[in-house]
């Protein structure tokens, strides 16, 4: 298959390299002002709201109020749309919207919207638009000031690979298959997390807080790696806080330690599937993730907490307390020092618990362990689906895995 090259790389022959604005429009959403918000109502969607991973969460919106409903019928954001970080630190990070609740779009929020999806099918734009491709063009053309952002005019005149309509389809047809797998695995694993969310309220739903996180489980500190002793890529891998996201242990991009550093070193800072960790610092303390199912070698890093559980999947227990609305305060008010908050682990095991007794807790942790083997296993498959994603989406979007489209 012959080949081309063009501003923004190489792609077969036969492809198109379009400007945006001939294929797609970029909308804005309203700016709405901080007197707008309310406490409760009409959901609006931020740029917060697409998390680093483009991810889209909607827990945290701000909100309107729902009388003003027909004064922003433009904003409303549709099932399927695409949806972009225009400005902040996570400027150009992309998520879709799959939701059909009402939720309005504000300003610096953009919305991807094909001129004529006969054209541009709306699937494959929206790979496209996740691309490394797409991210540096964006960079490239960010307005440099306090707080970085890009514009509408420059994102119109950036530069689309636009296949025949069939190619179109068939790469969108490869990785849509795989992100609905990987959506399947994570809405599994939600069903599973609410029946132990809600056997834990079966359990202790009238009890006193006589007994203490410290008979689940103790909690081990990391080792204090230094910085010299990380290497580009190798066999073992150490887990810091950034690796802790949504519930999960992100193991595939985790920093790779020299064999020399960990040789030697005390097997309590090992970590194996299904372990539990804490974030003990920062902004992201109190997170919590679980460690799918791997063959890597991993290494706990410090400030970050390990759950060392005293019987058989009584973790489990200690996790969904401290995941809870008490165990959050709990960490919140416990945790010391403002601008860096921190909590130690003697603070974490000293968190009250409800009235257990051994029995129980050997009871209800063999009820827990079961639904938690099954999450663990799904994250392992979702981070190997997610690997494979990454792998073929460059390799798609540039050409470079011809596709069949002969049916």
């Amino acid at each position: 298959m012959s080949k081309q090259e063009t501003d923004i790389g190489t792609c077969p022959a036969h492809w198109q390299v379009v400007k945006f604005s001939s294929v797609a429009e970029l909308k804005h959403g309203y700016q709405f002002r901080t007197n707008d918000f309310t406490e409760s109502g009409i959901k609006v969607f931020k740029i917060t709201q697409i998390k680093s991973d483009g991810s889209i969460d909607l827990s945290s919106c701000s909100f309107i109020d729902e009388s003003r409903l027909e004064s922003f019928t433009n904003n409303i954001i549709k099932n399927g749309d695409i949806l972009m970080a225009l400005s902040g630190a996570t400027i150009g990070k992309i998520g879709r919207f799959r939701s059909n609740e009402v939720v309005l779009q504000n300003y610096r929020v953009g919305n991807f919207i094909p001129l004529d999806e006969k054209i541009i099918m709306k699937d494959y734009f929206y790979y496209f638009l996740t691309t490394e491709n797409t991210y540096y063009q964006i960079m490239a053309n960010q307005n440099q000031s306090a707080q970085e952002n890009v514009g509408k005019a420059d994102i119109h005149n950036m530069l689309v690979f636009l296949p025949p309509f069939e190619e179109q389809k068939s790469i969108a047809e490869v990785l849509s298959s795989l992100d609905d797998k990987i959506d399947l695995l994570y809405r599994q694993n939600q069903t599973l997390e609410q029946m132990a969310e809600t056997l834990y309220d079966a359990w202790f739903e009238e009890s006193d807080f006589t007994s203490r996180v410290s008979d689940l489980i103790d909690l081990q500190n990391g080792y204090a790696f230094k910085s010299k002793s990380f290497q580009d890529l190798g066999e073992d891998r150490v887990l810091k806080i950034k690796n802790i996201s949504g519930g999960i242990v992100d193991i595939e991009t985790t920093d790779f330690v020299s064999h020399e550093t960990v040789e030697n070193l005390d097997e309590k800072f090992s970590i194996s599937t299904g372990d539990i960790l804490f974030a003990m610092t920062g902004a992201k303390i109190g997170k919590m993730g679980i460690i799918p199912k791997t063959d890597y070698k991993l290494w706990l890093n410090q400030r970050v907490g390990l759950f060392k559980e005293k019987y058989y999947g009584s973790r489990f227990l200690a996790y969904l307390h401290l995941k809870s609305d008490y165990g959050k305060d709990y960490i919140e008010n416990t945790a010391t020092g403002s601008a860096q908050p921190n909590i130690s682990g003697t603070g974490i095991e000293n968190c009250e618990f409800p009235a257990i007794t051994e029995q129980e807790i050997v009871e209800y942790s063999n009820q827990l362990a079961p639904l938690y083997e099954k999450v663990i296993f799904n994250l392992g498959q979702i981070q190997k689906l997610d690997a494979l994603r990454n792998t073929l989406l460059p390799k798609l979007m540039g050409g470079e895995i011809s596709i069949n489209t002969d049916g």
